[in-house]
């Protein structure tokens, strides 16, 4: 017997939950914020997401790199400048119109505000895939000439991560965003 059938639909729900955990952080994120959020009881909760908010943080972290990084990536793999791409990506953290410019990165954000050692690992691996994004970017425009530094690829994208984290948190003691995106400017240099 197949039981009651959803009455809503789930990736709307999950994108809704993604909102209050960027906007308030994992800690900060209660129940009824999030089943309030969701537009689901506690019953149709707990059915869905079993290990409860863990869970339902976990999936959000895998969503929002499906649908989040994942785009970018296309981005990077599709472009015939991938530098102007990771540009792109930085100055929206300077943006206050869009989810990076008013509450940082999702997964910066977990590493800080999470206890759970597995949420914790789960921030750091989709981190590092966000490097592996930069050397990958920064490899092809290598290879085309474009990139003149003589430092590695796999060091210019562990640089551009510290730099994306460190805005993560910079981002909230400066308040003129064209500071901000001067700074990114400044420190983007090195890959020109």
């Amino acid at each position: 017997m197949a039981g009651r059938p959803r009455i809503y639909n789930a990736d709307q729900a999950l994108d809704k939950a993604i909102e209050v955990f960027w906007q308030k952080g994992y800690e900060n994120a209660s129940s009824d914020d999030l089943l309030k959020a969701m537009g689901i009881g506690k019953g149709s909760f707990y059915l869905a997401y079993k290990g409860g908010k863990q869970e339902l943080f976990q999936k959000s972290l895998d969503r929002v790199m499906d649908h989040h990084i994942k785009a970018f990536k296309d981005k990077i793999e599709l472009s015939e400048h991938p530098l102007e791409e990771i540009r792109v990506f930085f100055y929206e953290m300077a943006d206050p119109e869009t989810n990076l410019g008013k509450y940082g990165c999702y997964f910066a954000n977990a590493l800080i505000q999470v206890s759970d050692k597995d949420l914790k690992c789960s921030a750091e691996k989709q981190l590092r895939t966000l490097k592996d994004i930069f050397v990958k970017a920064l490899e092809k425009e290598k290879m085309q000439g474009n990139l003149k530094t003589a430092v590695t690829p796999d060091l210019l994208g562990l640089h551009l991560l510290n730099l994306w984290s460190g805005l993560n948190v910079t981002r909230n003691t400066v308040n003129d965003k064209s500071e901000l995106k001067m700074l990114i400017e400044m420190n983007l240099r090195c890959i020109q």
